[in-house]
């Protein structure tokens, strides 16, 4: 992609995210809302179509911050010790989490308003005049993929609670809660229809995307992108056979143990430009997010008696000492050392370590083993486990991806769920909670008074 394309794309990110309800009252006021999508109703066209898609991409952006910071809470791995804002630890580390209260919207609101989007453009993109068979292709599968991302999203959080997975245009209309497992599976169909979509899709796609999806840009490289995020998928429901189907077909790659190997993926770009959005999580002083102390002293040693060089790498020991209500860390993460540092959506470290879970599911032993020493030597500098090492890998495993994919999209809550592992995330004081998902928001329970879905409940976590 050359440098006037990127303008060109960081100009559509900002107009799309300006485009909604009329436009930015003022040329340094963000609104990262949905594009206005009357216009695409009326006469759809080329130009309209493809702000719109750059619309779906910044509103996956607006909810990234979402995943890594409150998911994270939840998950120990950081904890916000904001004093102006009490809540950030009597909701989310003490509870009860309720559907009214604090931080437990968790991203419902912009993924649907995000998959209402979505939906208006594959209502019109067959009907764009000026676009070829092979670009409506492109713009149907690249837009399926992230609406696939978005019920993931959502599936993370609110896990058993389920979701919504029909999305009326009628707002009136309330598309019906399916449990967690038929949302899995509508959800690996519609990653599959983007698969299709995108094979058909030619050598281009119509419209631009950000430096973020260097390498990926295209429709053949971006299905290798779709492919990384079913295998994402196919591991959370424990379908082992398929992960690595779809992994085998994604850009996982053990060509090269460097941060350049390991970093290779699709990333959500920031920038001060105006009306374009900055990193949420950047927070250098820091202010109110720190990690938990035990970050650094529970990661594992080297042969030469440091530490795992993933934990020196991503938080230090800092001057500043966040306390307040009884709980306090001096350890400042350095994930994201400025304000326009990008934000990964899914790169080749989790393509790897997704593998590994997926041959431990399958009992390929020496494959997983294979797979995680090729992340903890080249990424963690530690030593390799034994070829035939006997101990237990999922242990091995989780270790791992706590610590190669640390504050990046609350991994580790998810994790810990997923094997039953929440009791083992340390609680900084004895009144605090872990809590295993989410309720479904107010908002949407108090629509549904005649039959409110079962995940409108106080959820008192552990």
């Amino acid at each position: 992609m050359t440098r006037s394309r990127h303008r060109q794309a960081r100009t559509l990110l900002i107009a799309a995210a300006c485009a909604s309800v009329v436009a930015c009252k003022s040329a340094d006021i963000a609104n990262f809302n949905s594009p206005n999508t009357s216009q695409l109703e009326g006469s759809p066209n080329a130009a309209t179509v493809n702000t719109t898609v750059a619309g779906v991409l910044a509103g996956a952006r607006a909810g990234a911050g979402t995943w890594a910071s409150t998911l994270g809470v939840f998950g120990r791995e950081i904890m916000n010790l904001d004093g102006a804002e009490p809540r950030n630890v009597l909701a989310l580390l003490i509870g009860p989490l309720e559907p009214g209260g604090f931080g437990t919207d968790a991203g419902w609101s912009n993924s649907y308003r995000n998959l209402r989007t979505a939906y208006t453009i594959l209502d019109v993109v067959d009907a764009v005049p000026d676009y070829t068979a092979a670009q409506k292709s492109g713009v149907k599968g690249f837009v399926k993929t992230f609406m696939a991302l978005e019920y993931m999203n959502q599936l993370r959080v609110r896990d058993t609670f389920g979701l919504v997975f029909d999305v009326a245009k009628d707002p009136t209309v309330q598309g019906a809660f399916i449990t967690r497992e038929e949302a899995y599976t509508k959800t690996a169909a519609l990653f599959d229809e983007a698969r299709t979509d995108l094979a058909a899709a030619g050598t281009a796609f119509p419209f631009a995307l950000t430096t973020g999806f260097t390498g990926f840009n295209t429709p053949a490289t971006f299905l290798r992108v779709n492919r990384g995020l079913k295998a994402r998928l196919e591991v959370y429901r424990g379908r082992w056979a398929d992960a690595i189907t779809a992994l085998n077909e994604s850009f996982i790659s053990t060509a090269a143990g460097t941060t350049a190997g390991f970093t290779t993926g699709v990333y959500h770009v920031y920038s001060i430009a105006s009306g374009d959005a900055v990193n949420p999580l950047f927070d250098p002083a820091p202010r109110a997010i720190v990690a938990v102390p035990e970050f650094l002293t529970e990661a594992r040693l080297r042969t030469d008696g440091s530490r795992d060089l993933r934990a020196t790498a991503k938080a230090v020991v800092g001057t500043v000492n966040l306390a307040t209500q009884g709980i306090s860390s001096n350890v400042r993460p350095t994930v994201y050392p400025t304000n326009v540092t990008p934000l990964a959506i899914i790169r080749n470290e989790e393509l790897i370590l997704l593998r590994a879970e997926a041959h431990i599911g399958l009992g390929n032993r020496a494959a997983a083993i294979a797979d995680l020493n090729f992340v903890r030597t080249n990424s963690g500098g530690l030593p390799a486990l034994a070829s035939d090492f006997a101990g237990d890998l999922v242990t091995e495993m989780l270790y791992e991806r706590r610590y190669s994919l640390f504050f990046e999209y609350g991994h580790r809550w998810v994790d810990a769920r997923r094997y039953g592992r929440l009791g083992e995330l340390r609680k900084q004081l004895p009144t605090h909670r872990v809590f295993p998902l989410v309720p479904i928001p107010v908002d949407e329970c108090n629509q549904r008074l005649a039959a409110p879905p079962r995940g409108c409940v106080n959820v008192l976590g552990q």
